[in-house]
């Protein structure tokens, strides 16, 4: 069966690897020229977009509800990493402590209640009954303690701030929200003494110097590049970052987010024309050296006899050069750069004979 296979497979490709034209070389119809070897392909100019990451935007939300005491930030203006922002004053926060510091002194009378409690029972002096009650209560304490340390995270609070709670057992009436990351204030919905409700949006940071490319490649060079590749926008490298799963239907191209290794001062939202390049060894010739030809591209080389067909995989196109790759070409050779169309009709003319 797989020789079989090989042999169709041969006999399919055989027409375009080995068919040769005898043509008359003093022909001045068919011009020729050196393939120029290069190391960088143009995949040619695109329009890309300034796209931030999710890591890269962070939006501030009120933890609790309150009254917003204290802020420091405006609308635009830059902020370095753990700047303070905003403080809110918060009945509810303070509600939520008092409650855990509650649970701490129950916890604390009904730990010492069994310590004094069990020597006795041991002895029978006490009823073993009045000492699981209090084994129980400590029990019950120590989980409502638990809960409300952990809630009292989920509400906004540190943990170095819970700890201090439980330790010196007096409460934190406010909560102060800090710069995660550092950046800019792009959006604000706060000002002094404004009453918030938990959860309602308060402003936005995001880092615009993280902004990447977002570009819509041809799907036939969307197919060669894979996640980690280097290519150049200009002079400047870049990473493909991630490759999108789906084609647009419309346009046939493939979305593809490319990251600078060095600042290329794009902010988010921006649209810019950008040419790429593929570091890679390919040859350079004429744009109108390559034909189609049964579904594949090819060139034309000359031989002492005429002209030889032989595959070649595109990988970049200008207004006025093609950049290909195939193991049959060399720069000593010479390829048909003019008439190219009277010998494609001369090889299928040999064809229908």
């Amino acid at each position: 069966m797989i020789k079989k296979l090989l042999l169709v497979t041969f006999i399919l490709t055989a027409p375009i690897i080995s068919k040769e034209i005898i043509i008359n070389s003093q022909n001045k119809m068919v011009k020729t020229a050196h393939p120029k070897s290069t190391k960088r392909v143009y995949l040619g100019s695109f329009l890309a977009k300034g796209h931030l990451s999710a890591n890269e935007i962070y939006r501030i939300d009120a933890p609790v509800e309150g009254v917003i005491e204290y802020l420091n930030v405006h609308i635009y203006e830059p902020v370095e990493k753990g700047r303070k922002l905003v403080i809110i004053k918060s009945p509810k926060l303070l509600e939520l402590e008092s409650k855990y510091i509650d649970t701490l002194i129950e916890k604390e009378y009904c730990a010492n209640e069994v310590n004094r409690l069990k020597p006795l029972y041991e002895a029978a002096v006490v009823a073993k009954k009045r000492f699981l009650e209090a084994k129980n209560r400590l029990a019950k304490y120590t989980t409502q303690s638990f809960f409300y340390y952990h809630l009292l995270i989920e509400w906004g609070l540190s943990k170095e701030q819970v700890e201090k709670i439980k330790e010196s057992k007096k409460p934190i009436p406010e909560i102060s929200i800090f710069a995660p990351i550092s950046g800019k204030v792009s959006d604000m919905n706060v000002y002094p003494k404004m009453y918030v409700e938990r959860g309602e949006h308060l402003m936005t940071i995001l880092n615009p110097k993280g902004a990447h490319f977002e570009v819509a490649l041809p799907l036939k060079i969307a197919k060669r590049l894979k996640p980690g590749f280097e290519l150049y926008v200009g002079d400047k490298p870049v990473k493909v970052e991630s490759i999108s799963g789906a084609v647009d239907s419309r346009t046939q191209t493939v979305a593809i987010h490319l990251l600078p290794e060095t600042d290329m001062a794009i902010m988010p939202d921006e649209k810019r024309n950008i040419k790429l390049y593929w570091p890679q060894n390919a040859f350079a010739l004429p744009s109108s050296a390559v034909i189609d030809y049964d579904d594949r591209e090819a060139v034309f080389i000359k031989t002492q006899k005429g002209f030889k067909l032989v595959p070649v995989t595109v990988l970049g196109r200008s207004s006025n050069t093609v950049y290909v790759v195939s193991q049959d070409l060399k720069t000593s050779l010479e390829v048909a750069v003019s008439g190219v169309i009277a010998l494609k009709g001369a090889l299928e003319g040999q064809a229908d004979d």
